[in-house]
């Protein structure tokens, strides 16, 4: 008897092996931290903090939250289960690995926007290369969800008070996008068959609709050489999904909105990537060119926030924490309280024995 295939969405429940107490202080502290800076998502401009501002090329689409119409997905079938992995119950900074960094910072921006977020534990192709998994998953997800928001474990938005609403304001997401990708650095690597450069894979935004699916459909069958000869080269060899995507799909779907191709310095690499093409991930970060700094991004994501709030606290209880004794001079173990006279001439002298924090 054929196997009928079950048409149950993963997407419509949710199940763990992982039991913790329920918590809510954590995500009144993220809201605390983020909601008084949260961009709007109807913005017509976006200043960046090299001071570069970023203007819409035309009225908004998105004047409102989307909410939990937007699924910020991450995707793997490896247990992540080992010493510093993101399933390990005894995560810590030190030691975590940094692709635990990198779903932590996808979770936290689904979180500061009310966005759904999931992790889908996907089943392996026994023929495929891991990160084939990607395209079906992303095609499940689709049907539950109006809006996806992929990304690899080594990709994380630089401003996470950046609402991904505004984000497809700037690259125009129309009505017709199917989806939008990054295109990759000019390199030789990076160029397919007929002389073009791929689109990175490890970034998407993605539209439901009837094409999408078929889109995705036509994807992940991509290696039966069905429709598309050749195309199983991609099973195992580089660069995969993203080479059969590169190669056939992107020529199949080629509408003017169909795919939005993403500029590479703004949507790709990271500013240590930026003799590779400027590819420096202005908004949002890829780091191909160093998996190890996906960590300290996750720390910038939360420290640029932090930081000034702290110090904005610093300064509202200077009156009650700062003492000023400048108007003493040190003799011995004693202080002297100056006169008049010696605190003009204290004035000339000062800074005389100090340094620049230390150097």
């Amino acid at each position: 008897m054929a196997h009928t295939p079950s048409h149950r969405s993963v997407f419509t429940h949710t199940s763990s092996n992982v039991t913790l107490p329920t918590d809510e202080t954590m995500t009144t502290v993220i809201k605390a931290l983020y909601e008084p800076v949260l961009h709007p998502v109807d913005a017509h401009n976006f200043t960046d903090e090299d001071g570069d501002t970023h203007r819409l090329g035309g009225p908004p689409r998105f004047r409102s939250k989307l909410g939990k119409r937007v699924l910020v997905i991450d995707i793997d079938s490896r247990p992540l289960t080992g010493a510093g992995q993101l399933m390990n119950s005894d995560l810590k900074w030190k030691g975590m690995r940094p692709l635990s960094a990198g779903m932590l910072s996808h979770y936290i921006y689904a979180l500061i926007h009310g966005y759904d977020y999931k992790f889908i534990r996907a089943p392996d192709y026994e023929d495929r290369w891991g990160t084939w998994v990607k395209v079906p998953l992303m095609k499940e997800a689709l049907k539950t969800h109006d809006y996806i928001v992929f990304m690899d474990s080594d990709v994380v938005f630089h401003y996470p008070h950046l609402p991904v609403e505004w984000l497809m304001n700037y690259w125009n997401m129309t009505s017709e996008t199917m989806v939008m990708m990054a295109i990759d650095p000019d390199e030789p690597q990076n160029y397919d068959s007929r002389g073009n450069r791929y689109l990175n894979t490890g970034f998407i935004i993605a539209q439901a609709g009837k094409r999408t699916q078929e889109m995705y459909r036509d994807w992940a069958e991509c290696p039966s050489d069905r429709k598309y000869k050749g195309c199983s080269r991609w099973k195992l060899e580089m660069f995969h999904e993203q080479a059969a995507f590169g190669n056939y799909l992107r020529y199949d779907y080629d509408r003017p909105e169909d795919i939005k191709v993403l500029p590479c310095v703004e949507a790709n690499g990271a500013p240590e990537a930026i003799n590779r093409g400027g590819c420096k991930g202005t908004f949002v970060r890829h780091y191909w060119v160093d998996k190890g700094l996906v960590s300290k991004a996750l720390g910038d994501q939360i420290m640029q926030y932090f930081l000034p709030r702290l110090h904005q606290m610093y300064q509202q209880t200077a009156p009650e924490n700062i003492v000023d004794a400048k108007g003493f001079r040190l003799d011995g173990a004693e202080l002297i309280e100056l006169t008049k006279e010696e605190q003009e001439v204290k004035k000339a002298a000062d800074g005389k024995n100090q340094k620049d924090e230390g150097f």
